[in-house]
């Protein structure tokens, strides 16, 4: 092995058998050879250990071990980045696909820029068969951007442009404690900023990685359950000061919150069949209960919908009364026009009238 930087693919890998084969083919195809595979199963019941142990046996790059029991999503990553030797750290998903020169191009943007402390890529989203459903490129040449701007985008927008885990490369000395396990859907963005307190974002315009869109994903049951309304509680109790520094109060923060959200869910039911009984099924974490925290997040969630839903009522029946003053004006100038044309002086005037339409 030559002198280049060691690179540690993170996989961690739950009844990912479906699209678990192309995942690691894609990875042991990379034309930067300096690499490790991680990959942790975390208990899986799909024969997914079978095709982790196949490859384990064929490429010495590969270490793979199985958990003792269920770690979840983020705590499996966490375990996956404790282990990792390399200088930089690869994160990458079961069902997801890397380009052959993703993790060269990616590593070679961190060894040519000291300022950087997380890189990402454009990508593009596939179907269950691999067939290209969308591009996604933010940027139409690369970019490096300071930290606090694309924090504050992201607020802002609400949502996570910086990237799924499997778009992002950081050096191993900024991976911390690894990403905070009481997430459900926006632990990646909330693990990115945490990164970006080490220095810039850098985006590849180029797209290096396939996201991969299907019903039995993560973040399908993520979105079903809603439990992204509850993080982005969390974003706001971590995050604020990004949002205080350009003015925005935690009043008109969650005003925003509770709008985009309706948006969200709307769009969940028109676009993917979301249901109330999906709703109440989805478990990603095949817990009893919910914890105290996150019980807590969505009863605070809650108080601030309620609140905006009724500022919107109050604000429905003030246009309400508007309108119907506004109606009973209209009504008075109709009767006055009537009034006017009934008149003896305006029948005299009518010919009068005529005549100037003429000329």
């Amino acid at each position: 092995m030559s002198q280049r930087p060691l690179v540690s693919i993170c996989l961690p890998v739950f009844n990912g058998g479906r699209y678990l084969a192309q995942a690691i083919d894609a990875a042991l195809a990379q034309t930067y050879k300096e690499f490790e595979l991680i990959i942790r199963d975390d208990n899986s019941t799909d024969g997914s250990q079978r095709i982790c142990q196949k490859y384990k046996q064929l490429d010495p790059r590969v270490r793979y071990r199985e958990n003792v029991q269920r770690l979840g999503l983020f705590q499996n990553y966490n375990e996956c980045i404790k282990a990792a030797k390399g200088s930089f750290i690869k994160l990458y998903a079961q069902d997801d696909l890397m380009e052959p020169d993703a993790i060269q191009k990616m590593q070679d943007v961190l060894n040519n820029h000291d300022q950087v402390a997380l890189v990402t890529c454009s990508k593009r989203w596939i179907d269950a068969e691999n067939n290209e459903l969308e591009r996604f490129s933010r940027f139409k040449q690369d970019e490096n951007l300071p930290s606090s701007l694309v924090i504050m985008a992201n607020l802002v927008c609400l949502t996570n442009w910086i990237g799924e885990p499997s778009t992002a490369m950081f050096r191993a000395r900024h991976a911390g404690s690894g990403f905070d396990t009481d997430f459900y859907h926006w632990g990646d963005i909330d693990y990115w900023f945490r990164i970006l307190q080490n220095g810039n974002l850098y985006v590849l315009k180029e797209v290096l990685c396939s996201f991969r869109r299907h019903a039995e994903s993560t973040t399908s049951t993520n979105l079903e359950g809603l439990y992204f309304i509850a993080d982005i509680v969390r974003m706001w109790k971590f995050w604020h000061r990004y949002l205080e520094d350009i003015g925005e109060t935690e009043e008109h923060f969650f005003r925003r919150m509770t709008e985009t959200n309706a948006l969200h869910i709307d769009h969940l039911v028109s676009k993917a069949g979301l249901t109330v009984a999906k709703v109440r099924e989805a478990n990603p974490r095949q817990q009893q209960n919910l914890s105290l925290e996150t019980a807590a997040d969505f009863r605070e969630a809650l108080f601030h919908s309620e609140q905006r839903v009724t500022s919107l009522i109050k604000e429905l029946i003030e246009a309400q009364n508007e309108l119907e003053d506004r109606n009973g004006e209209c009504k008075e100038l109709r009767a006055a026009v009537e009034q006017m044309r009934n008149s003896v002086s305006w029948k005299l005037t009518s010919p009068i009238r005529f005549v100037r339409s003429k000329i």
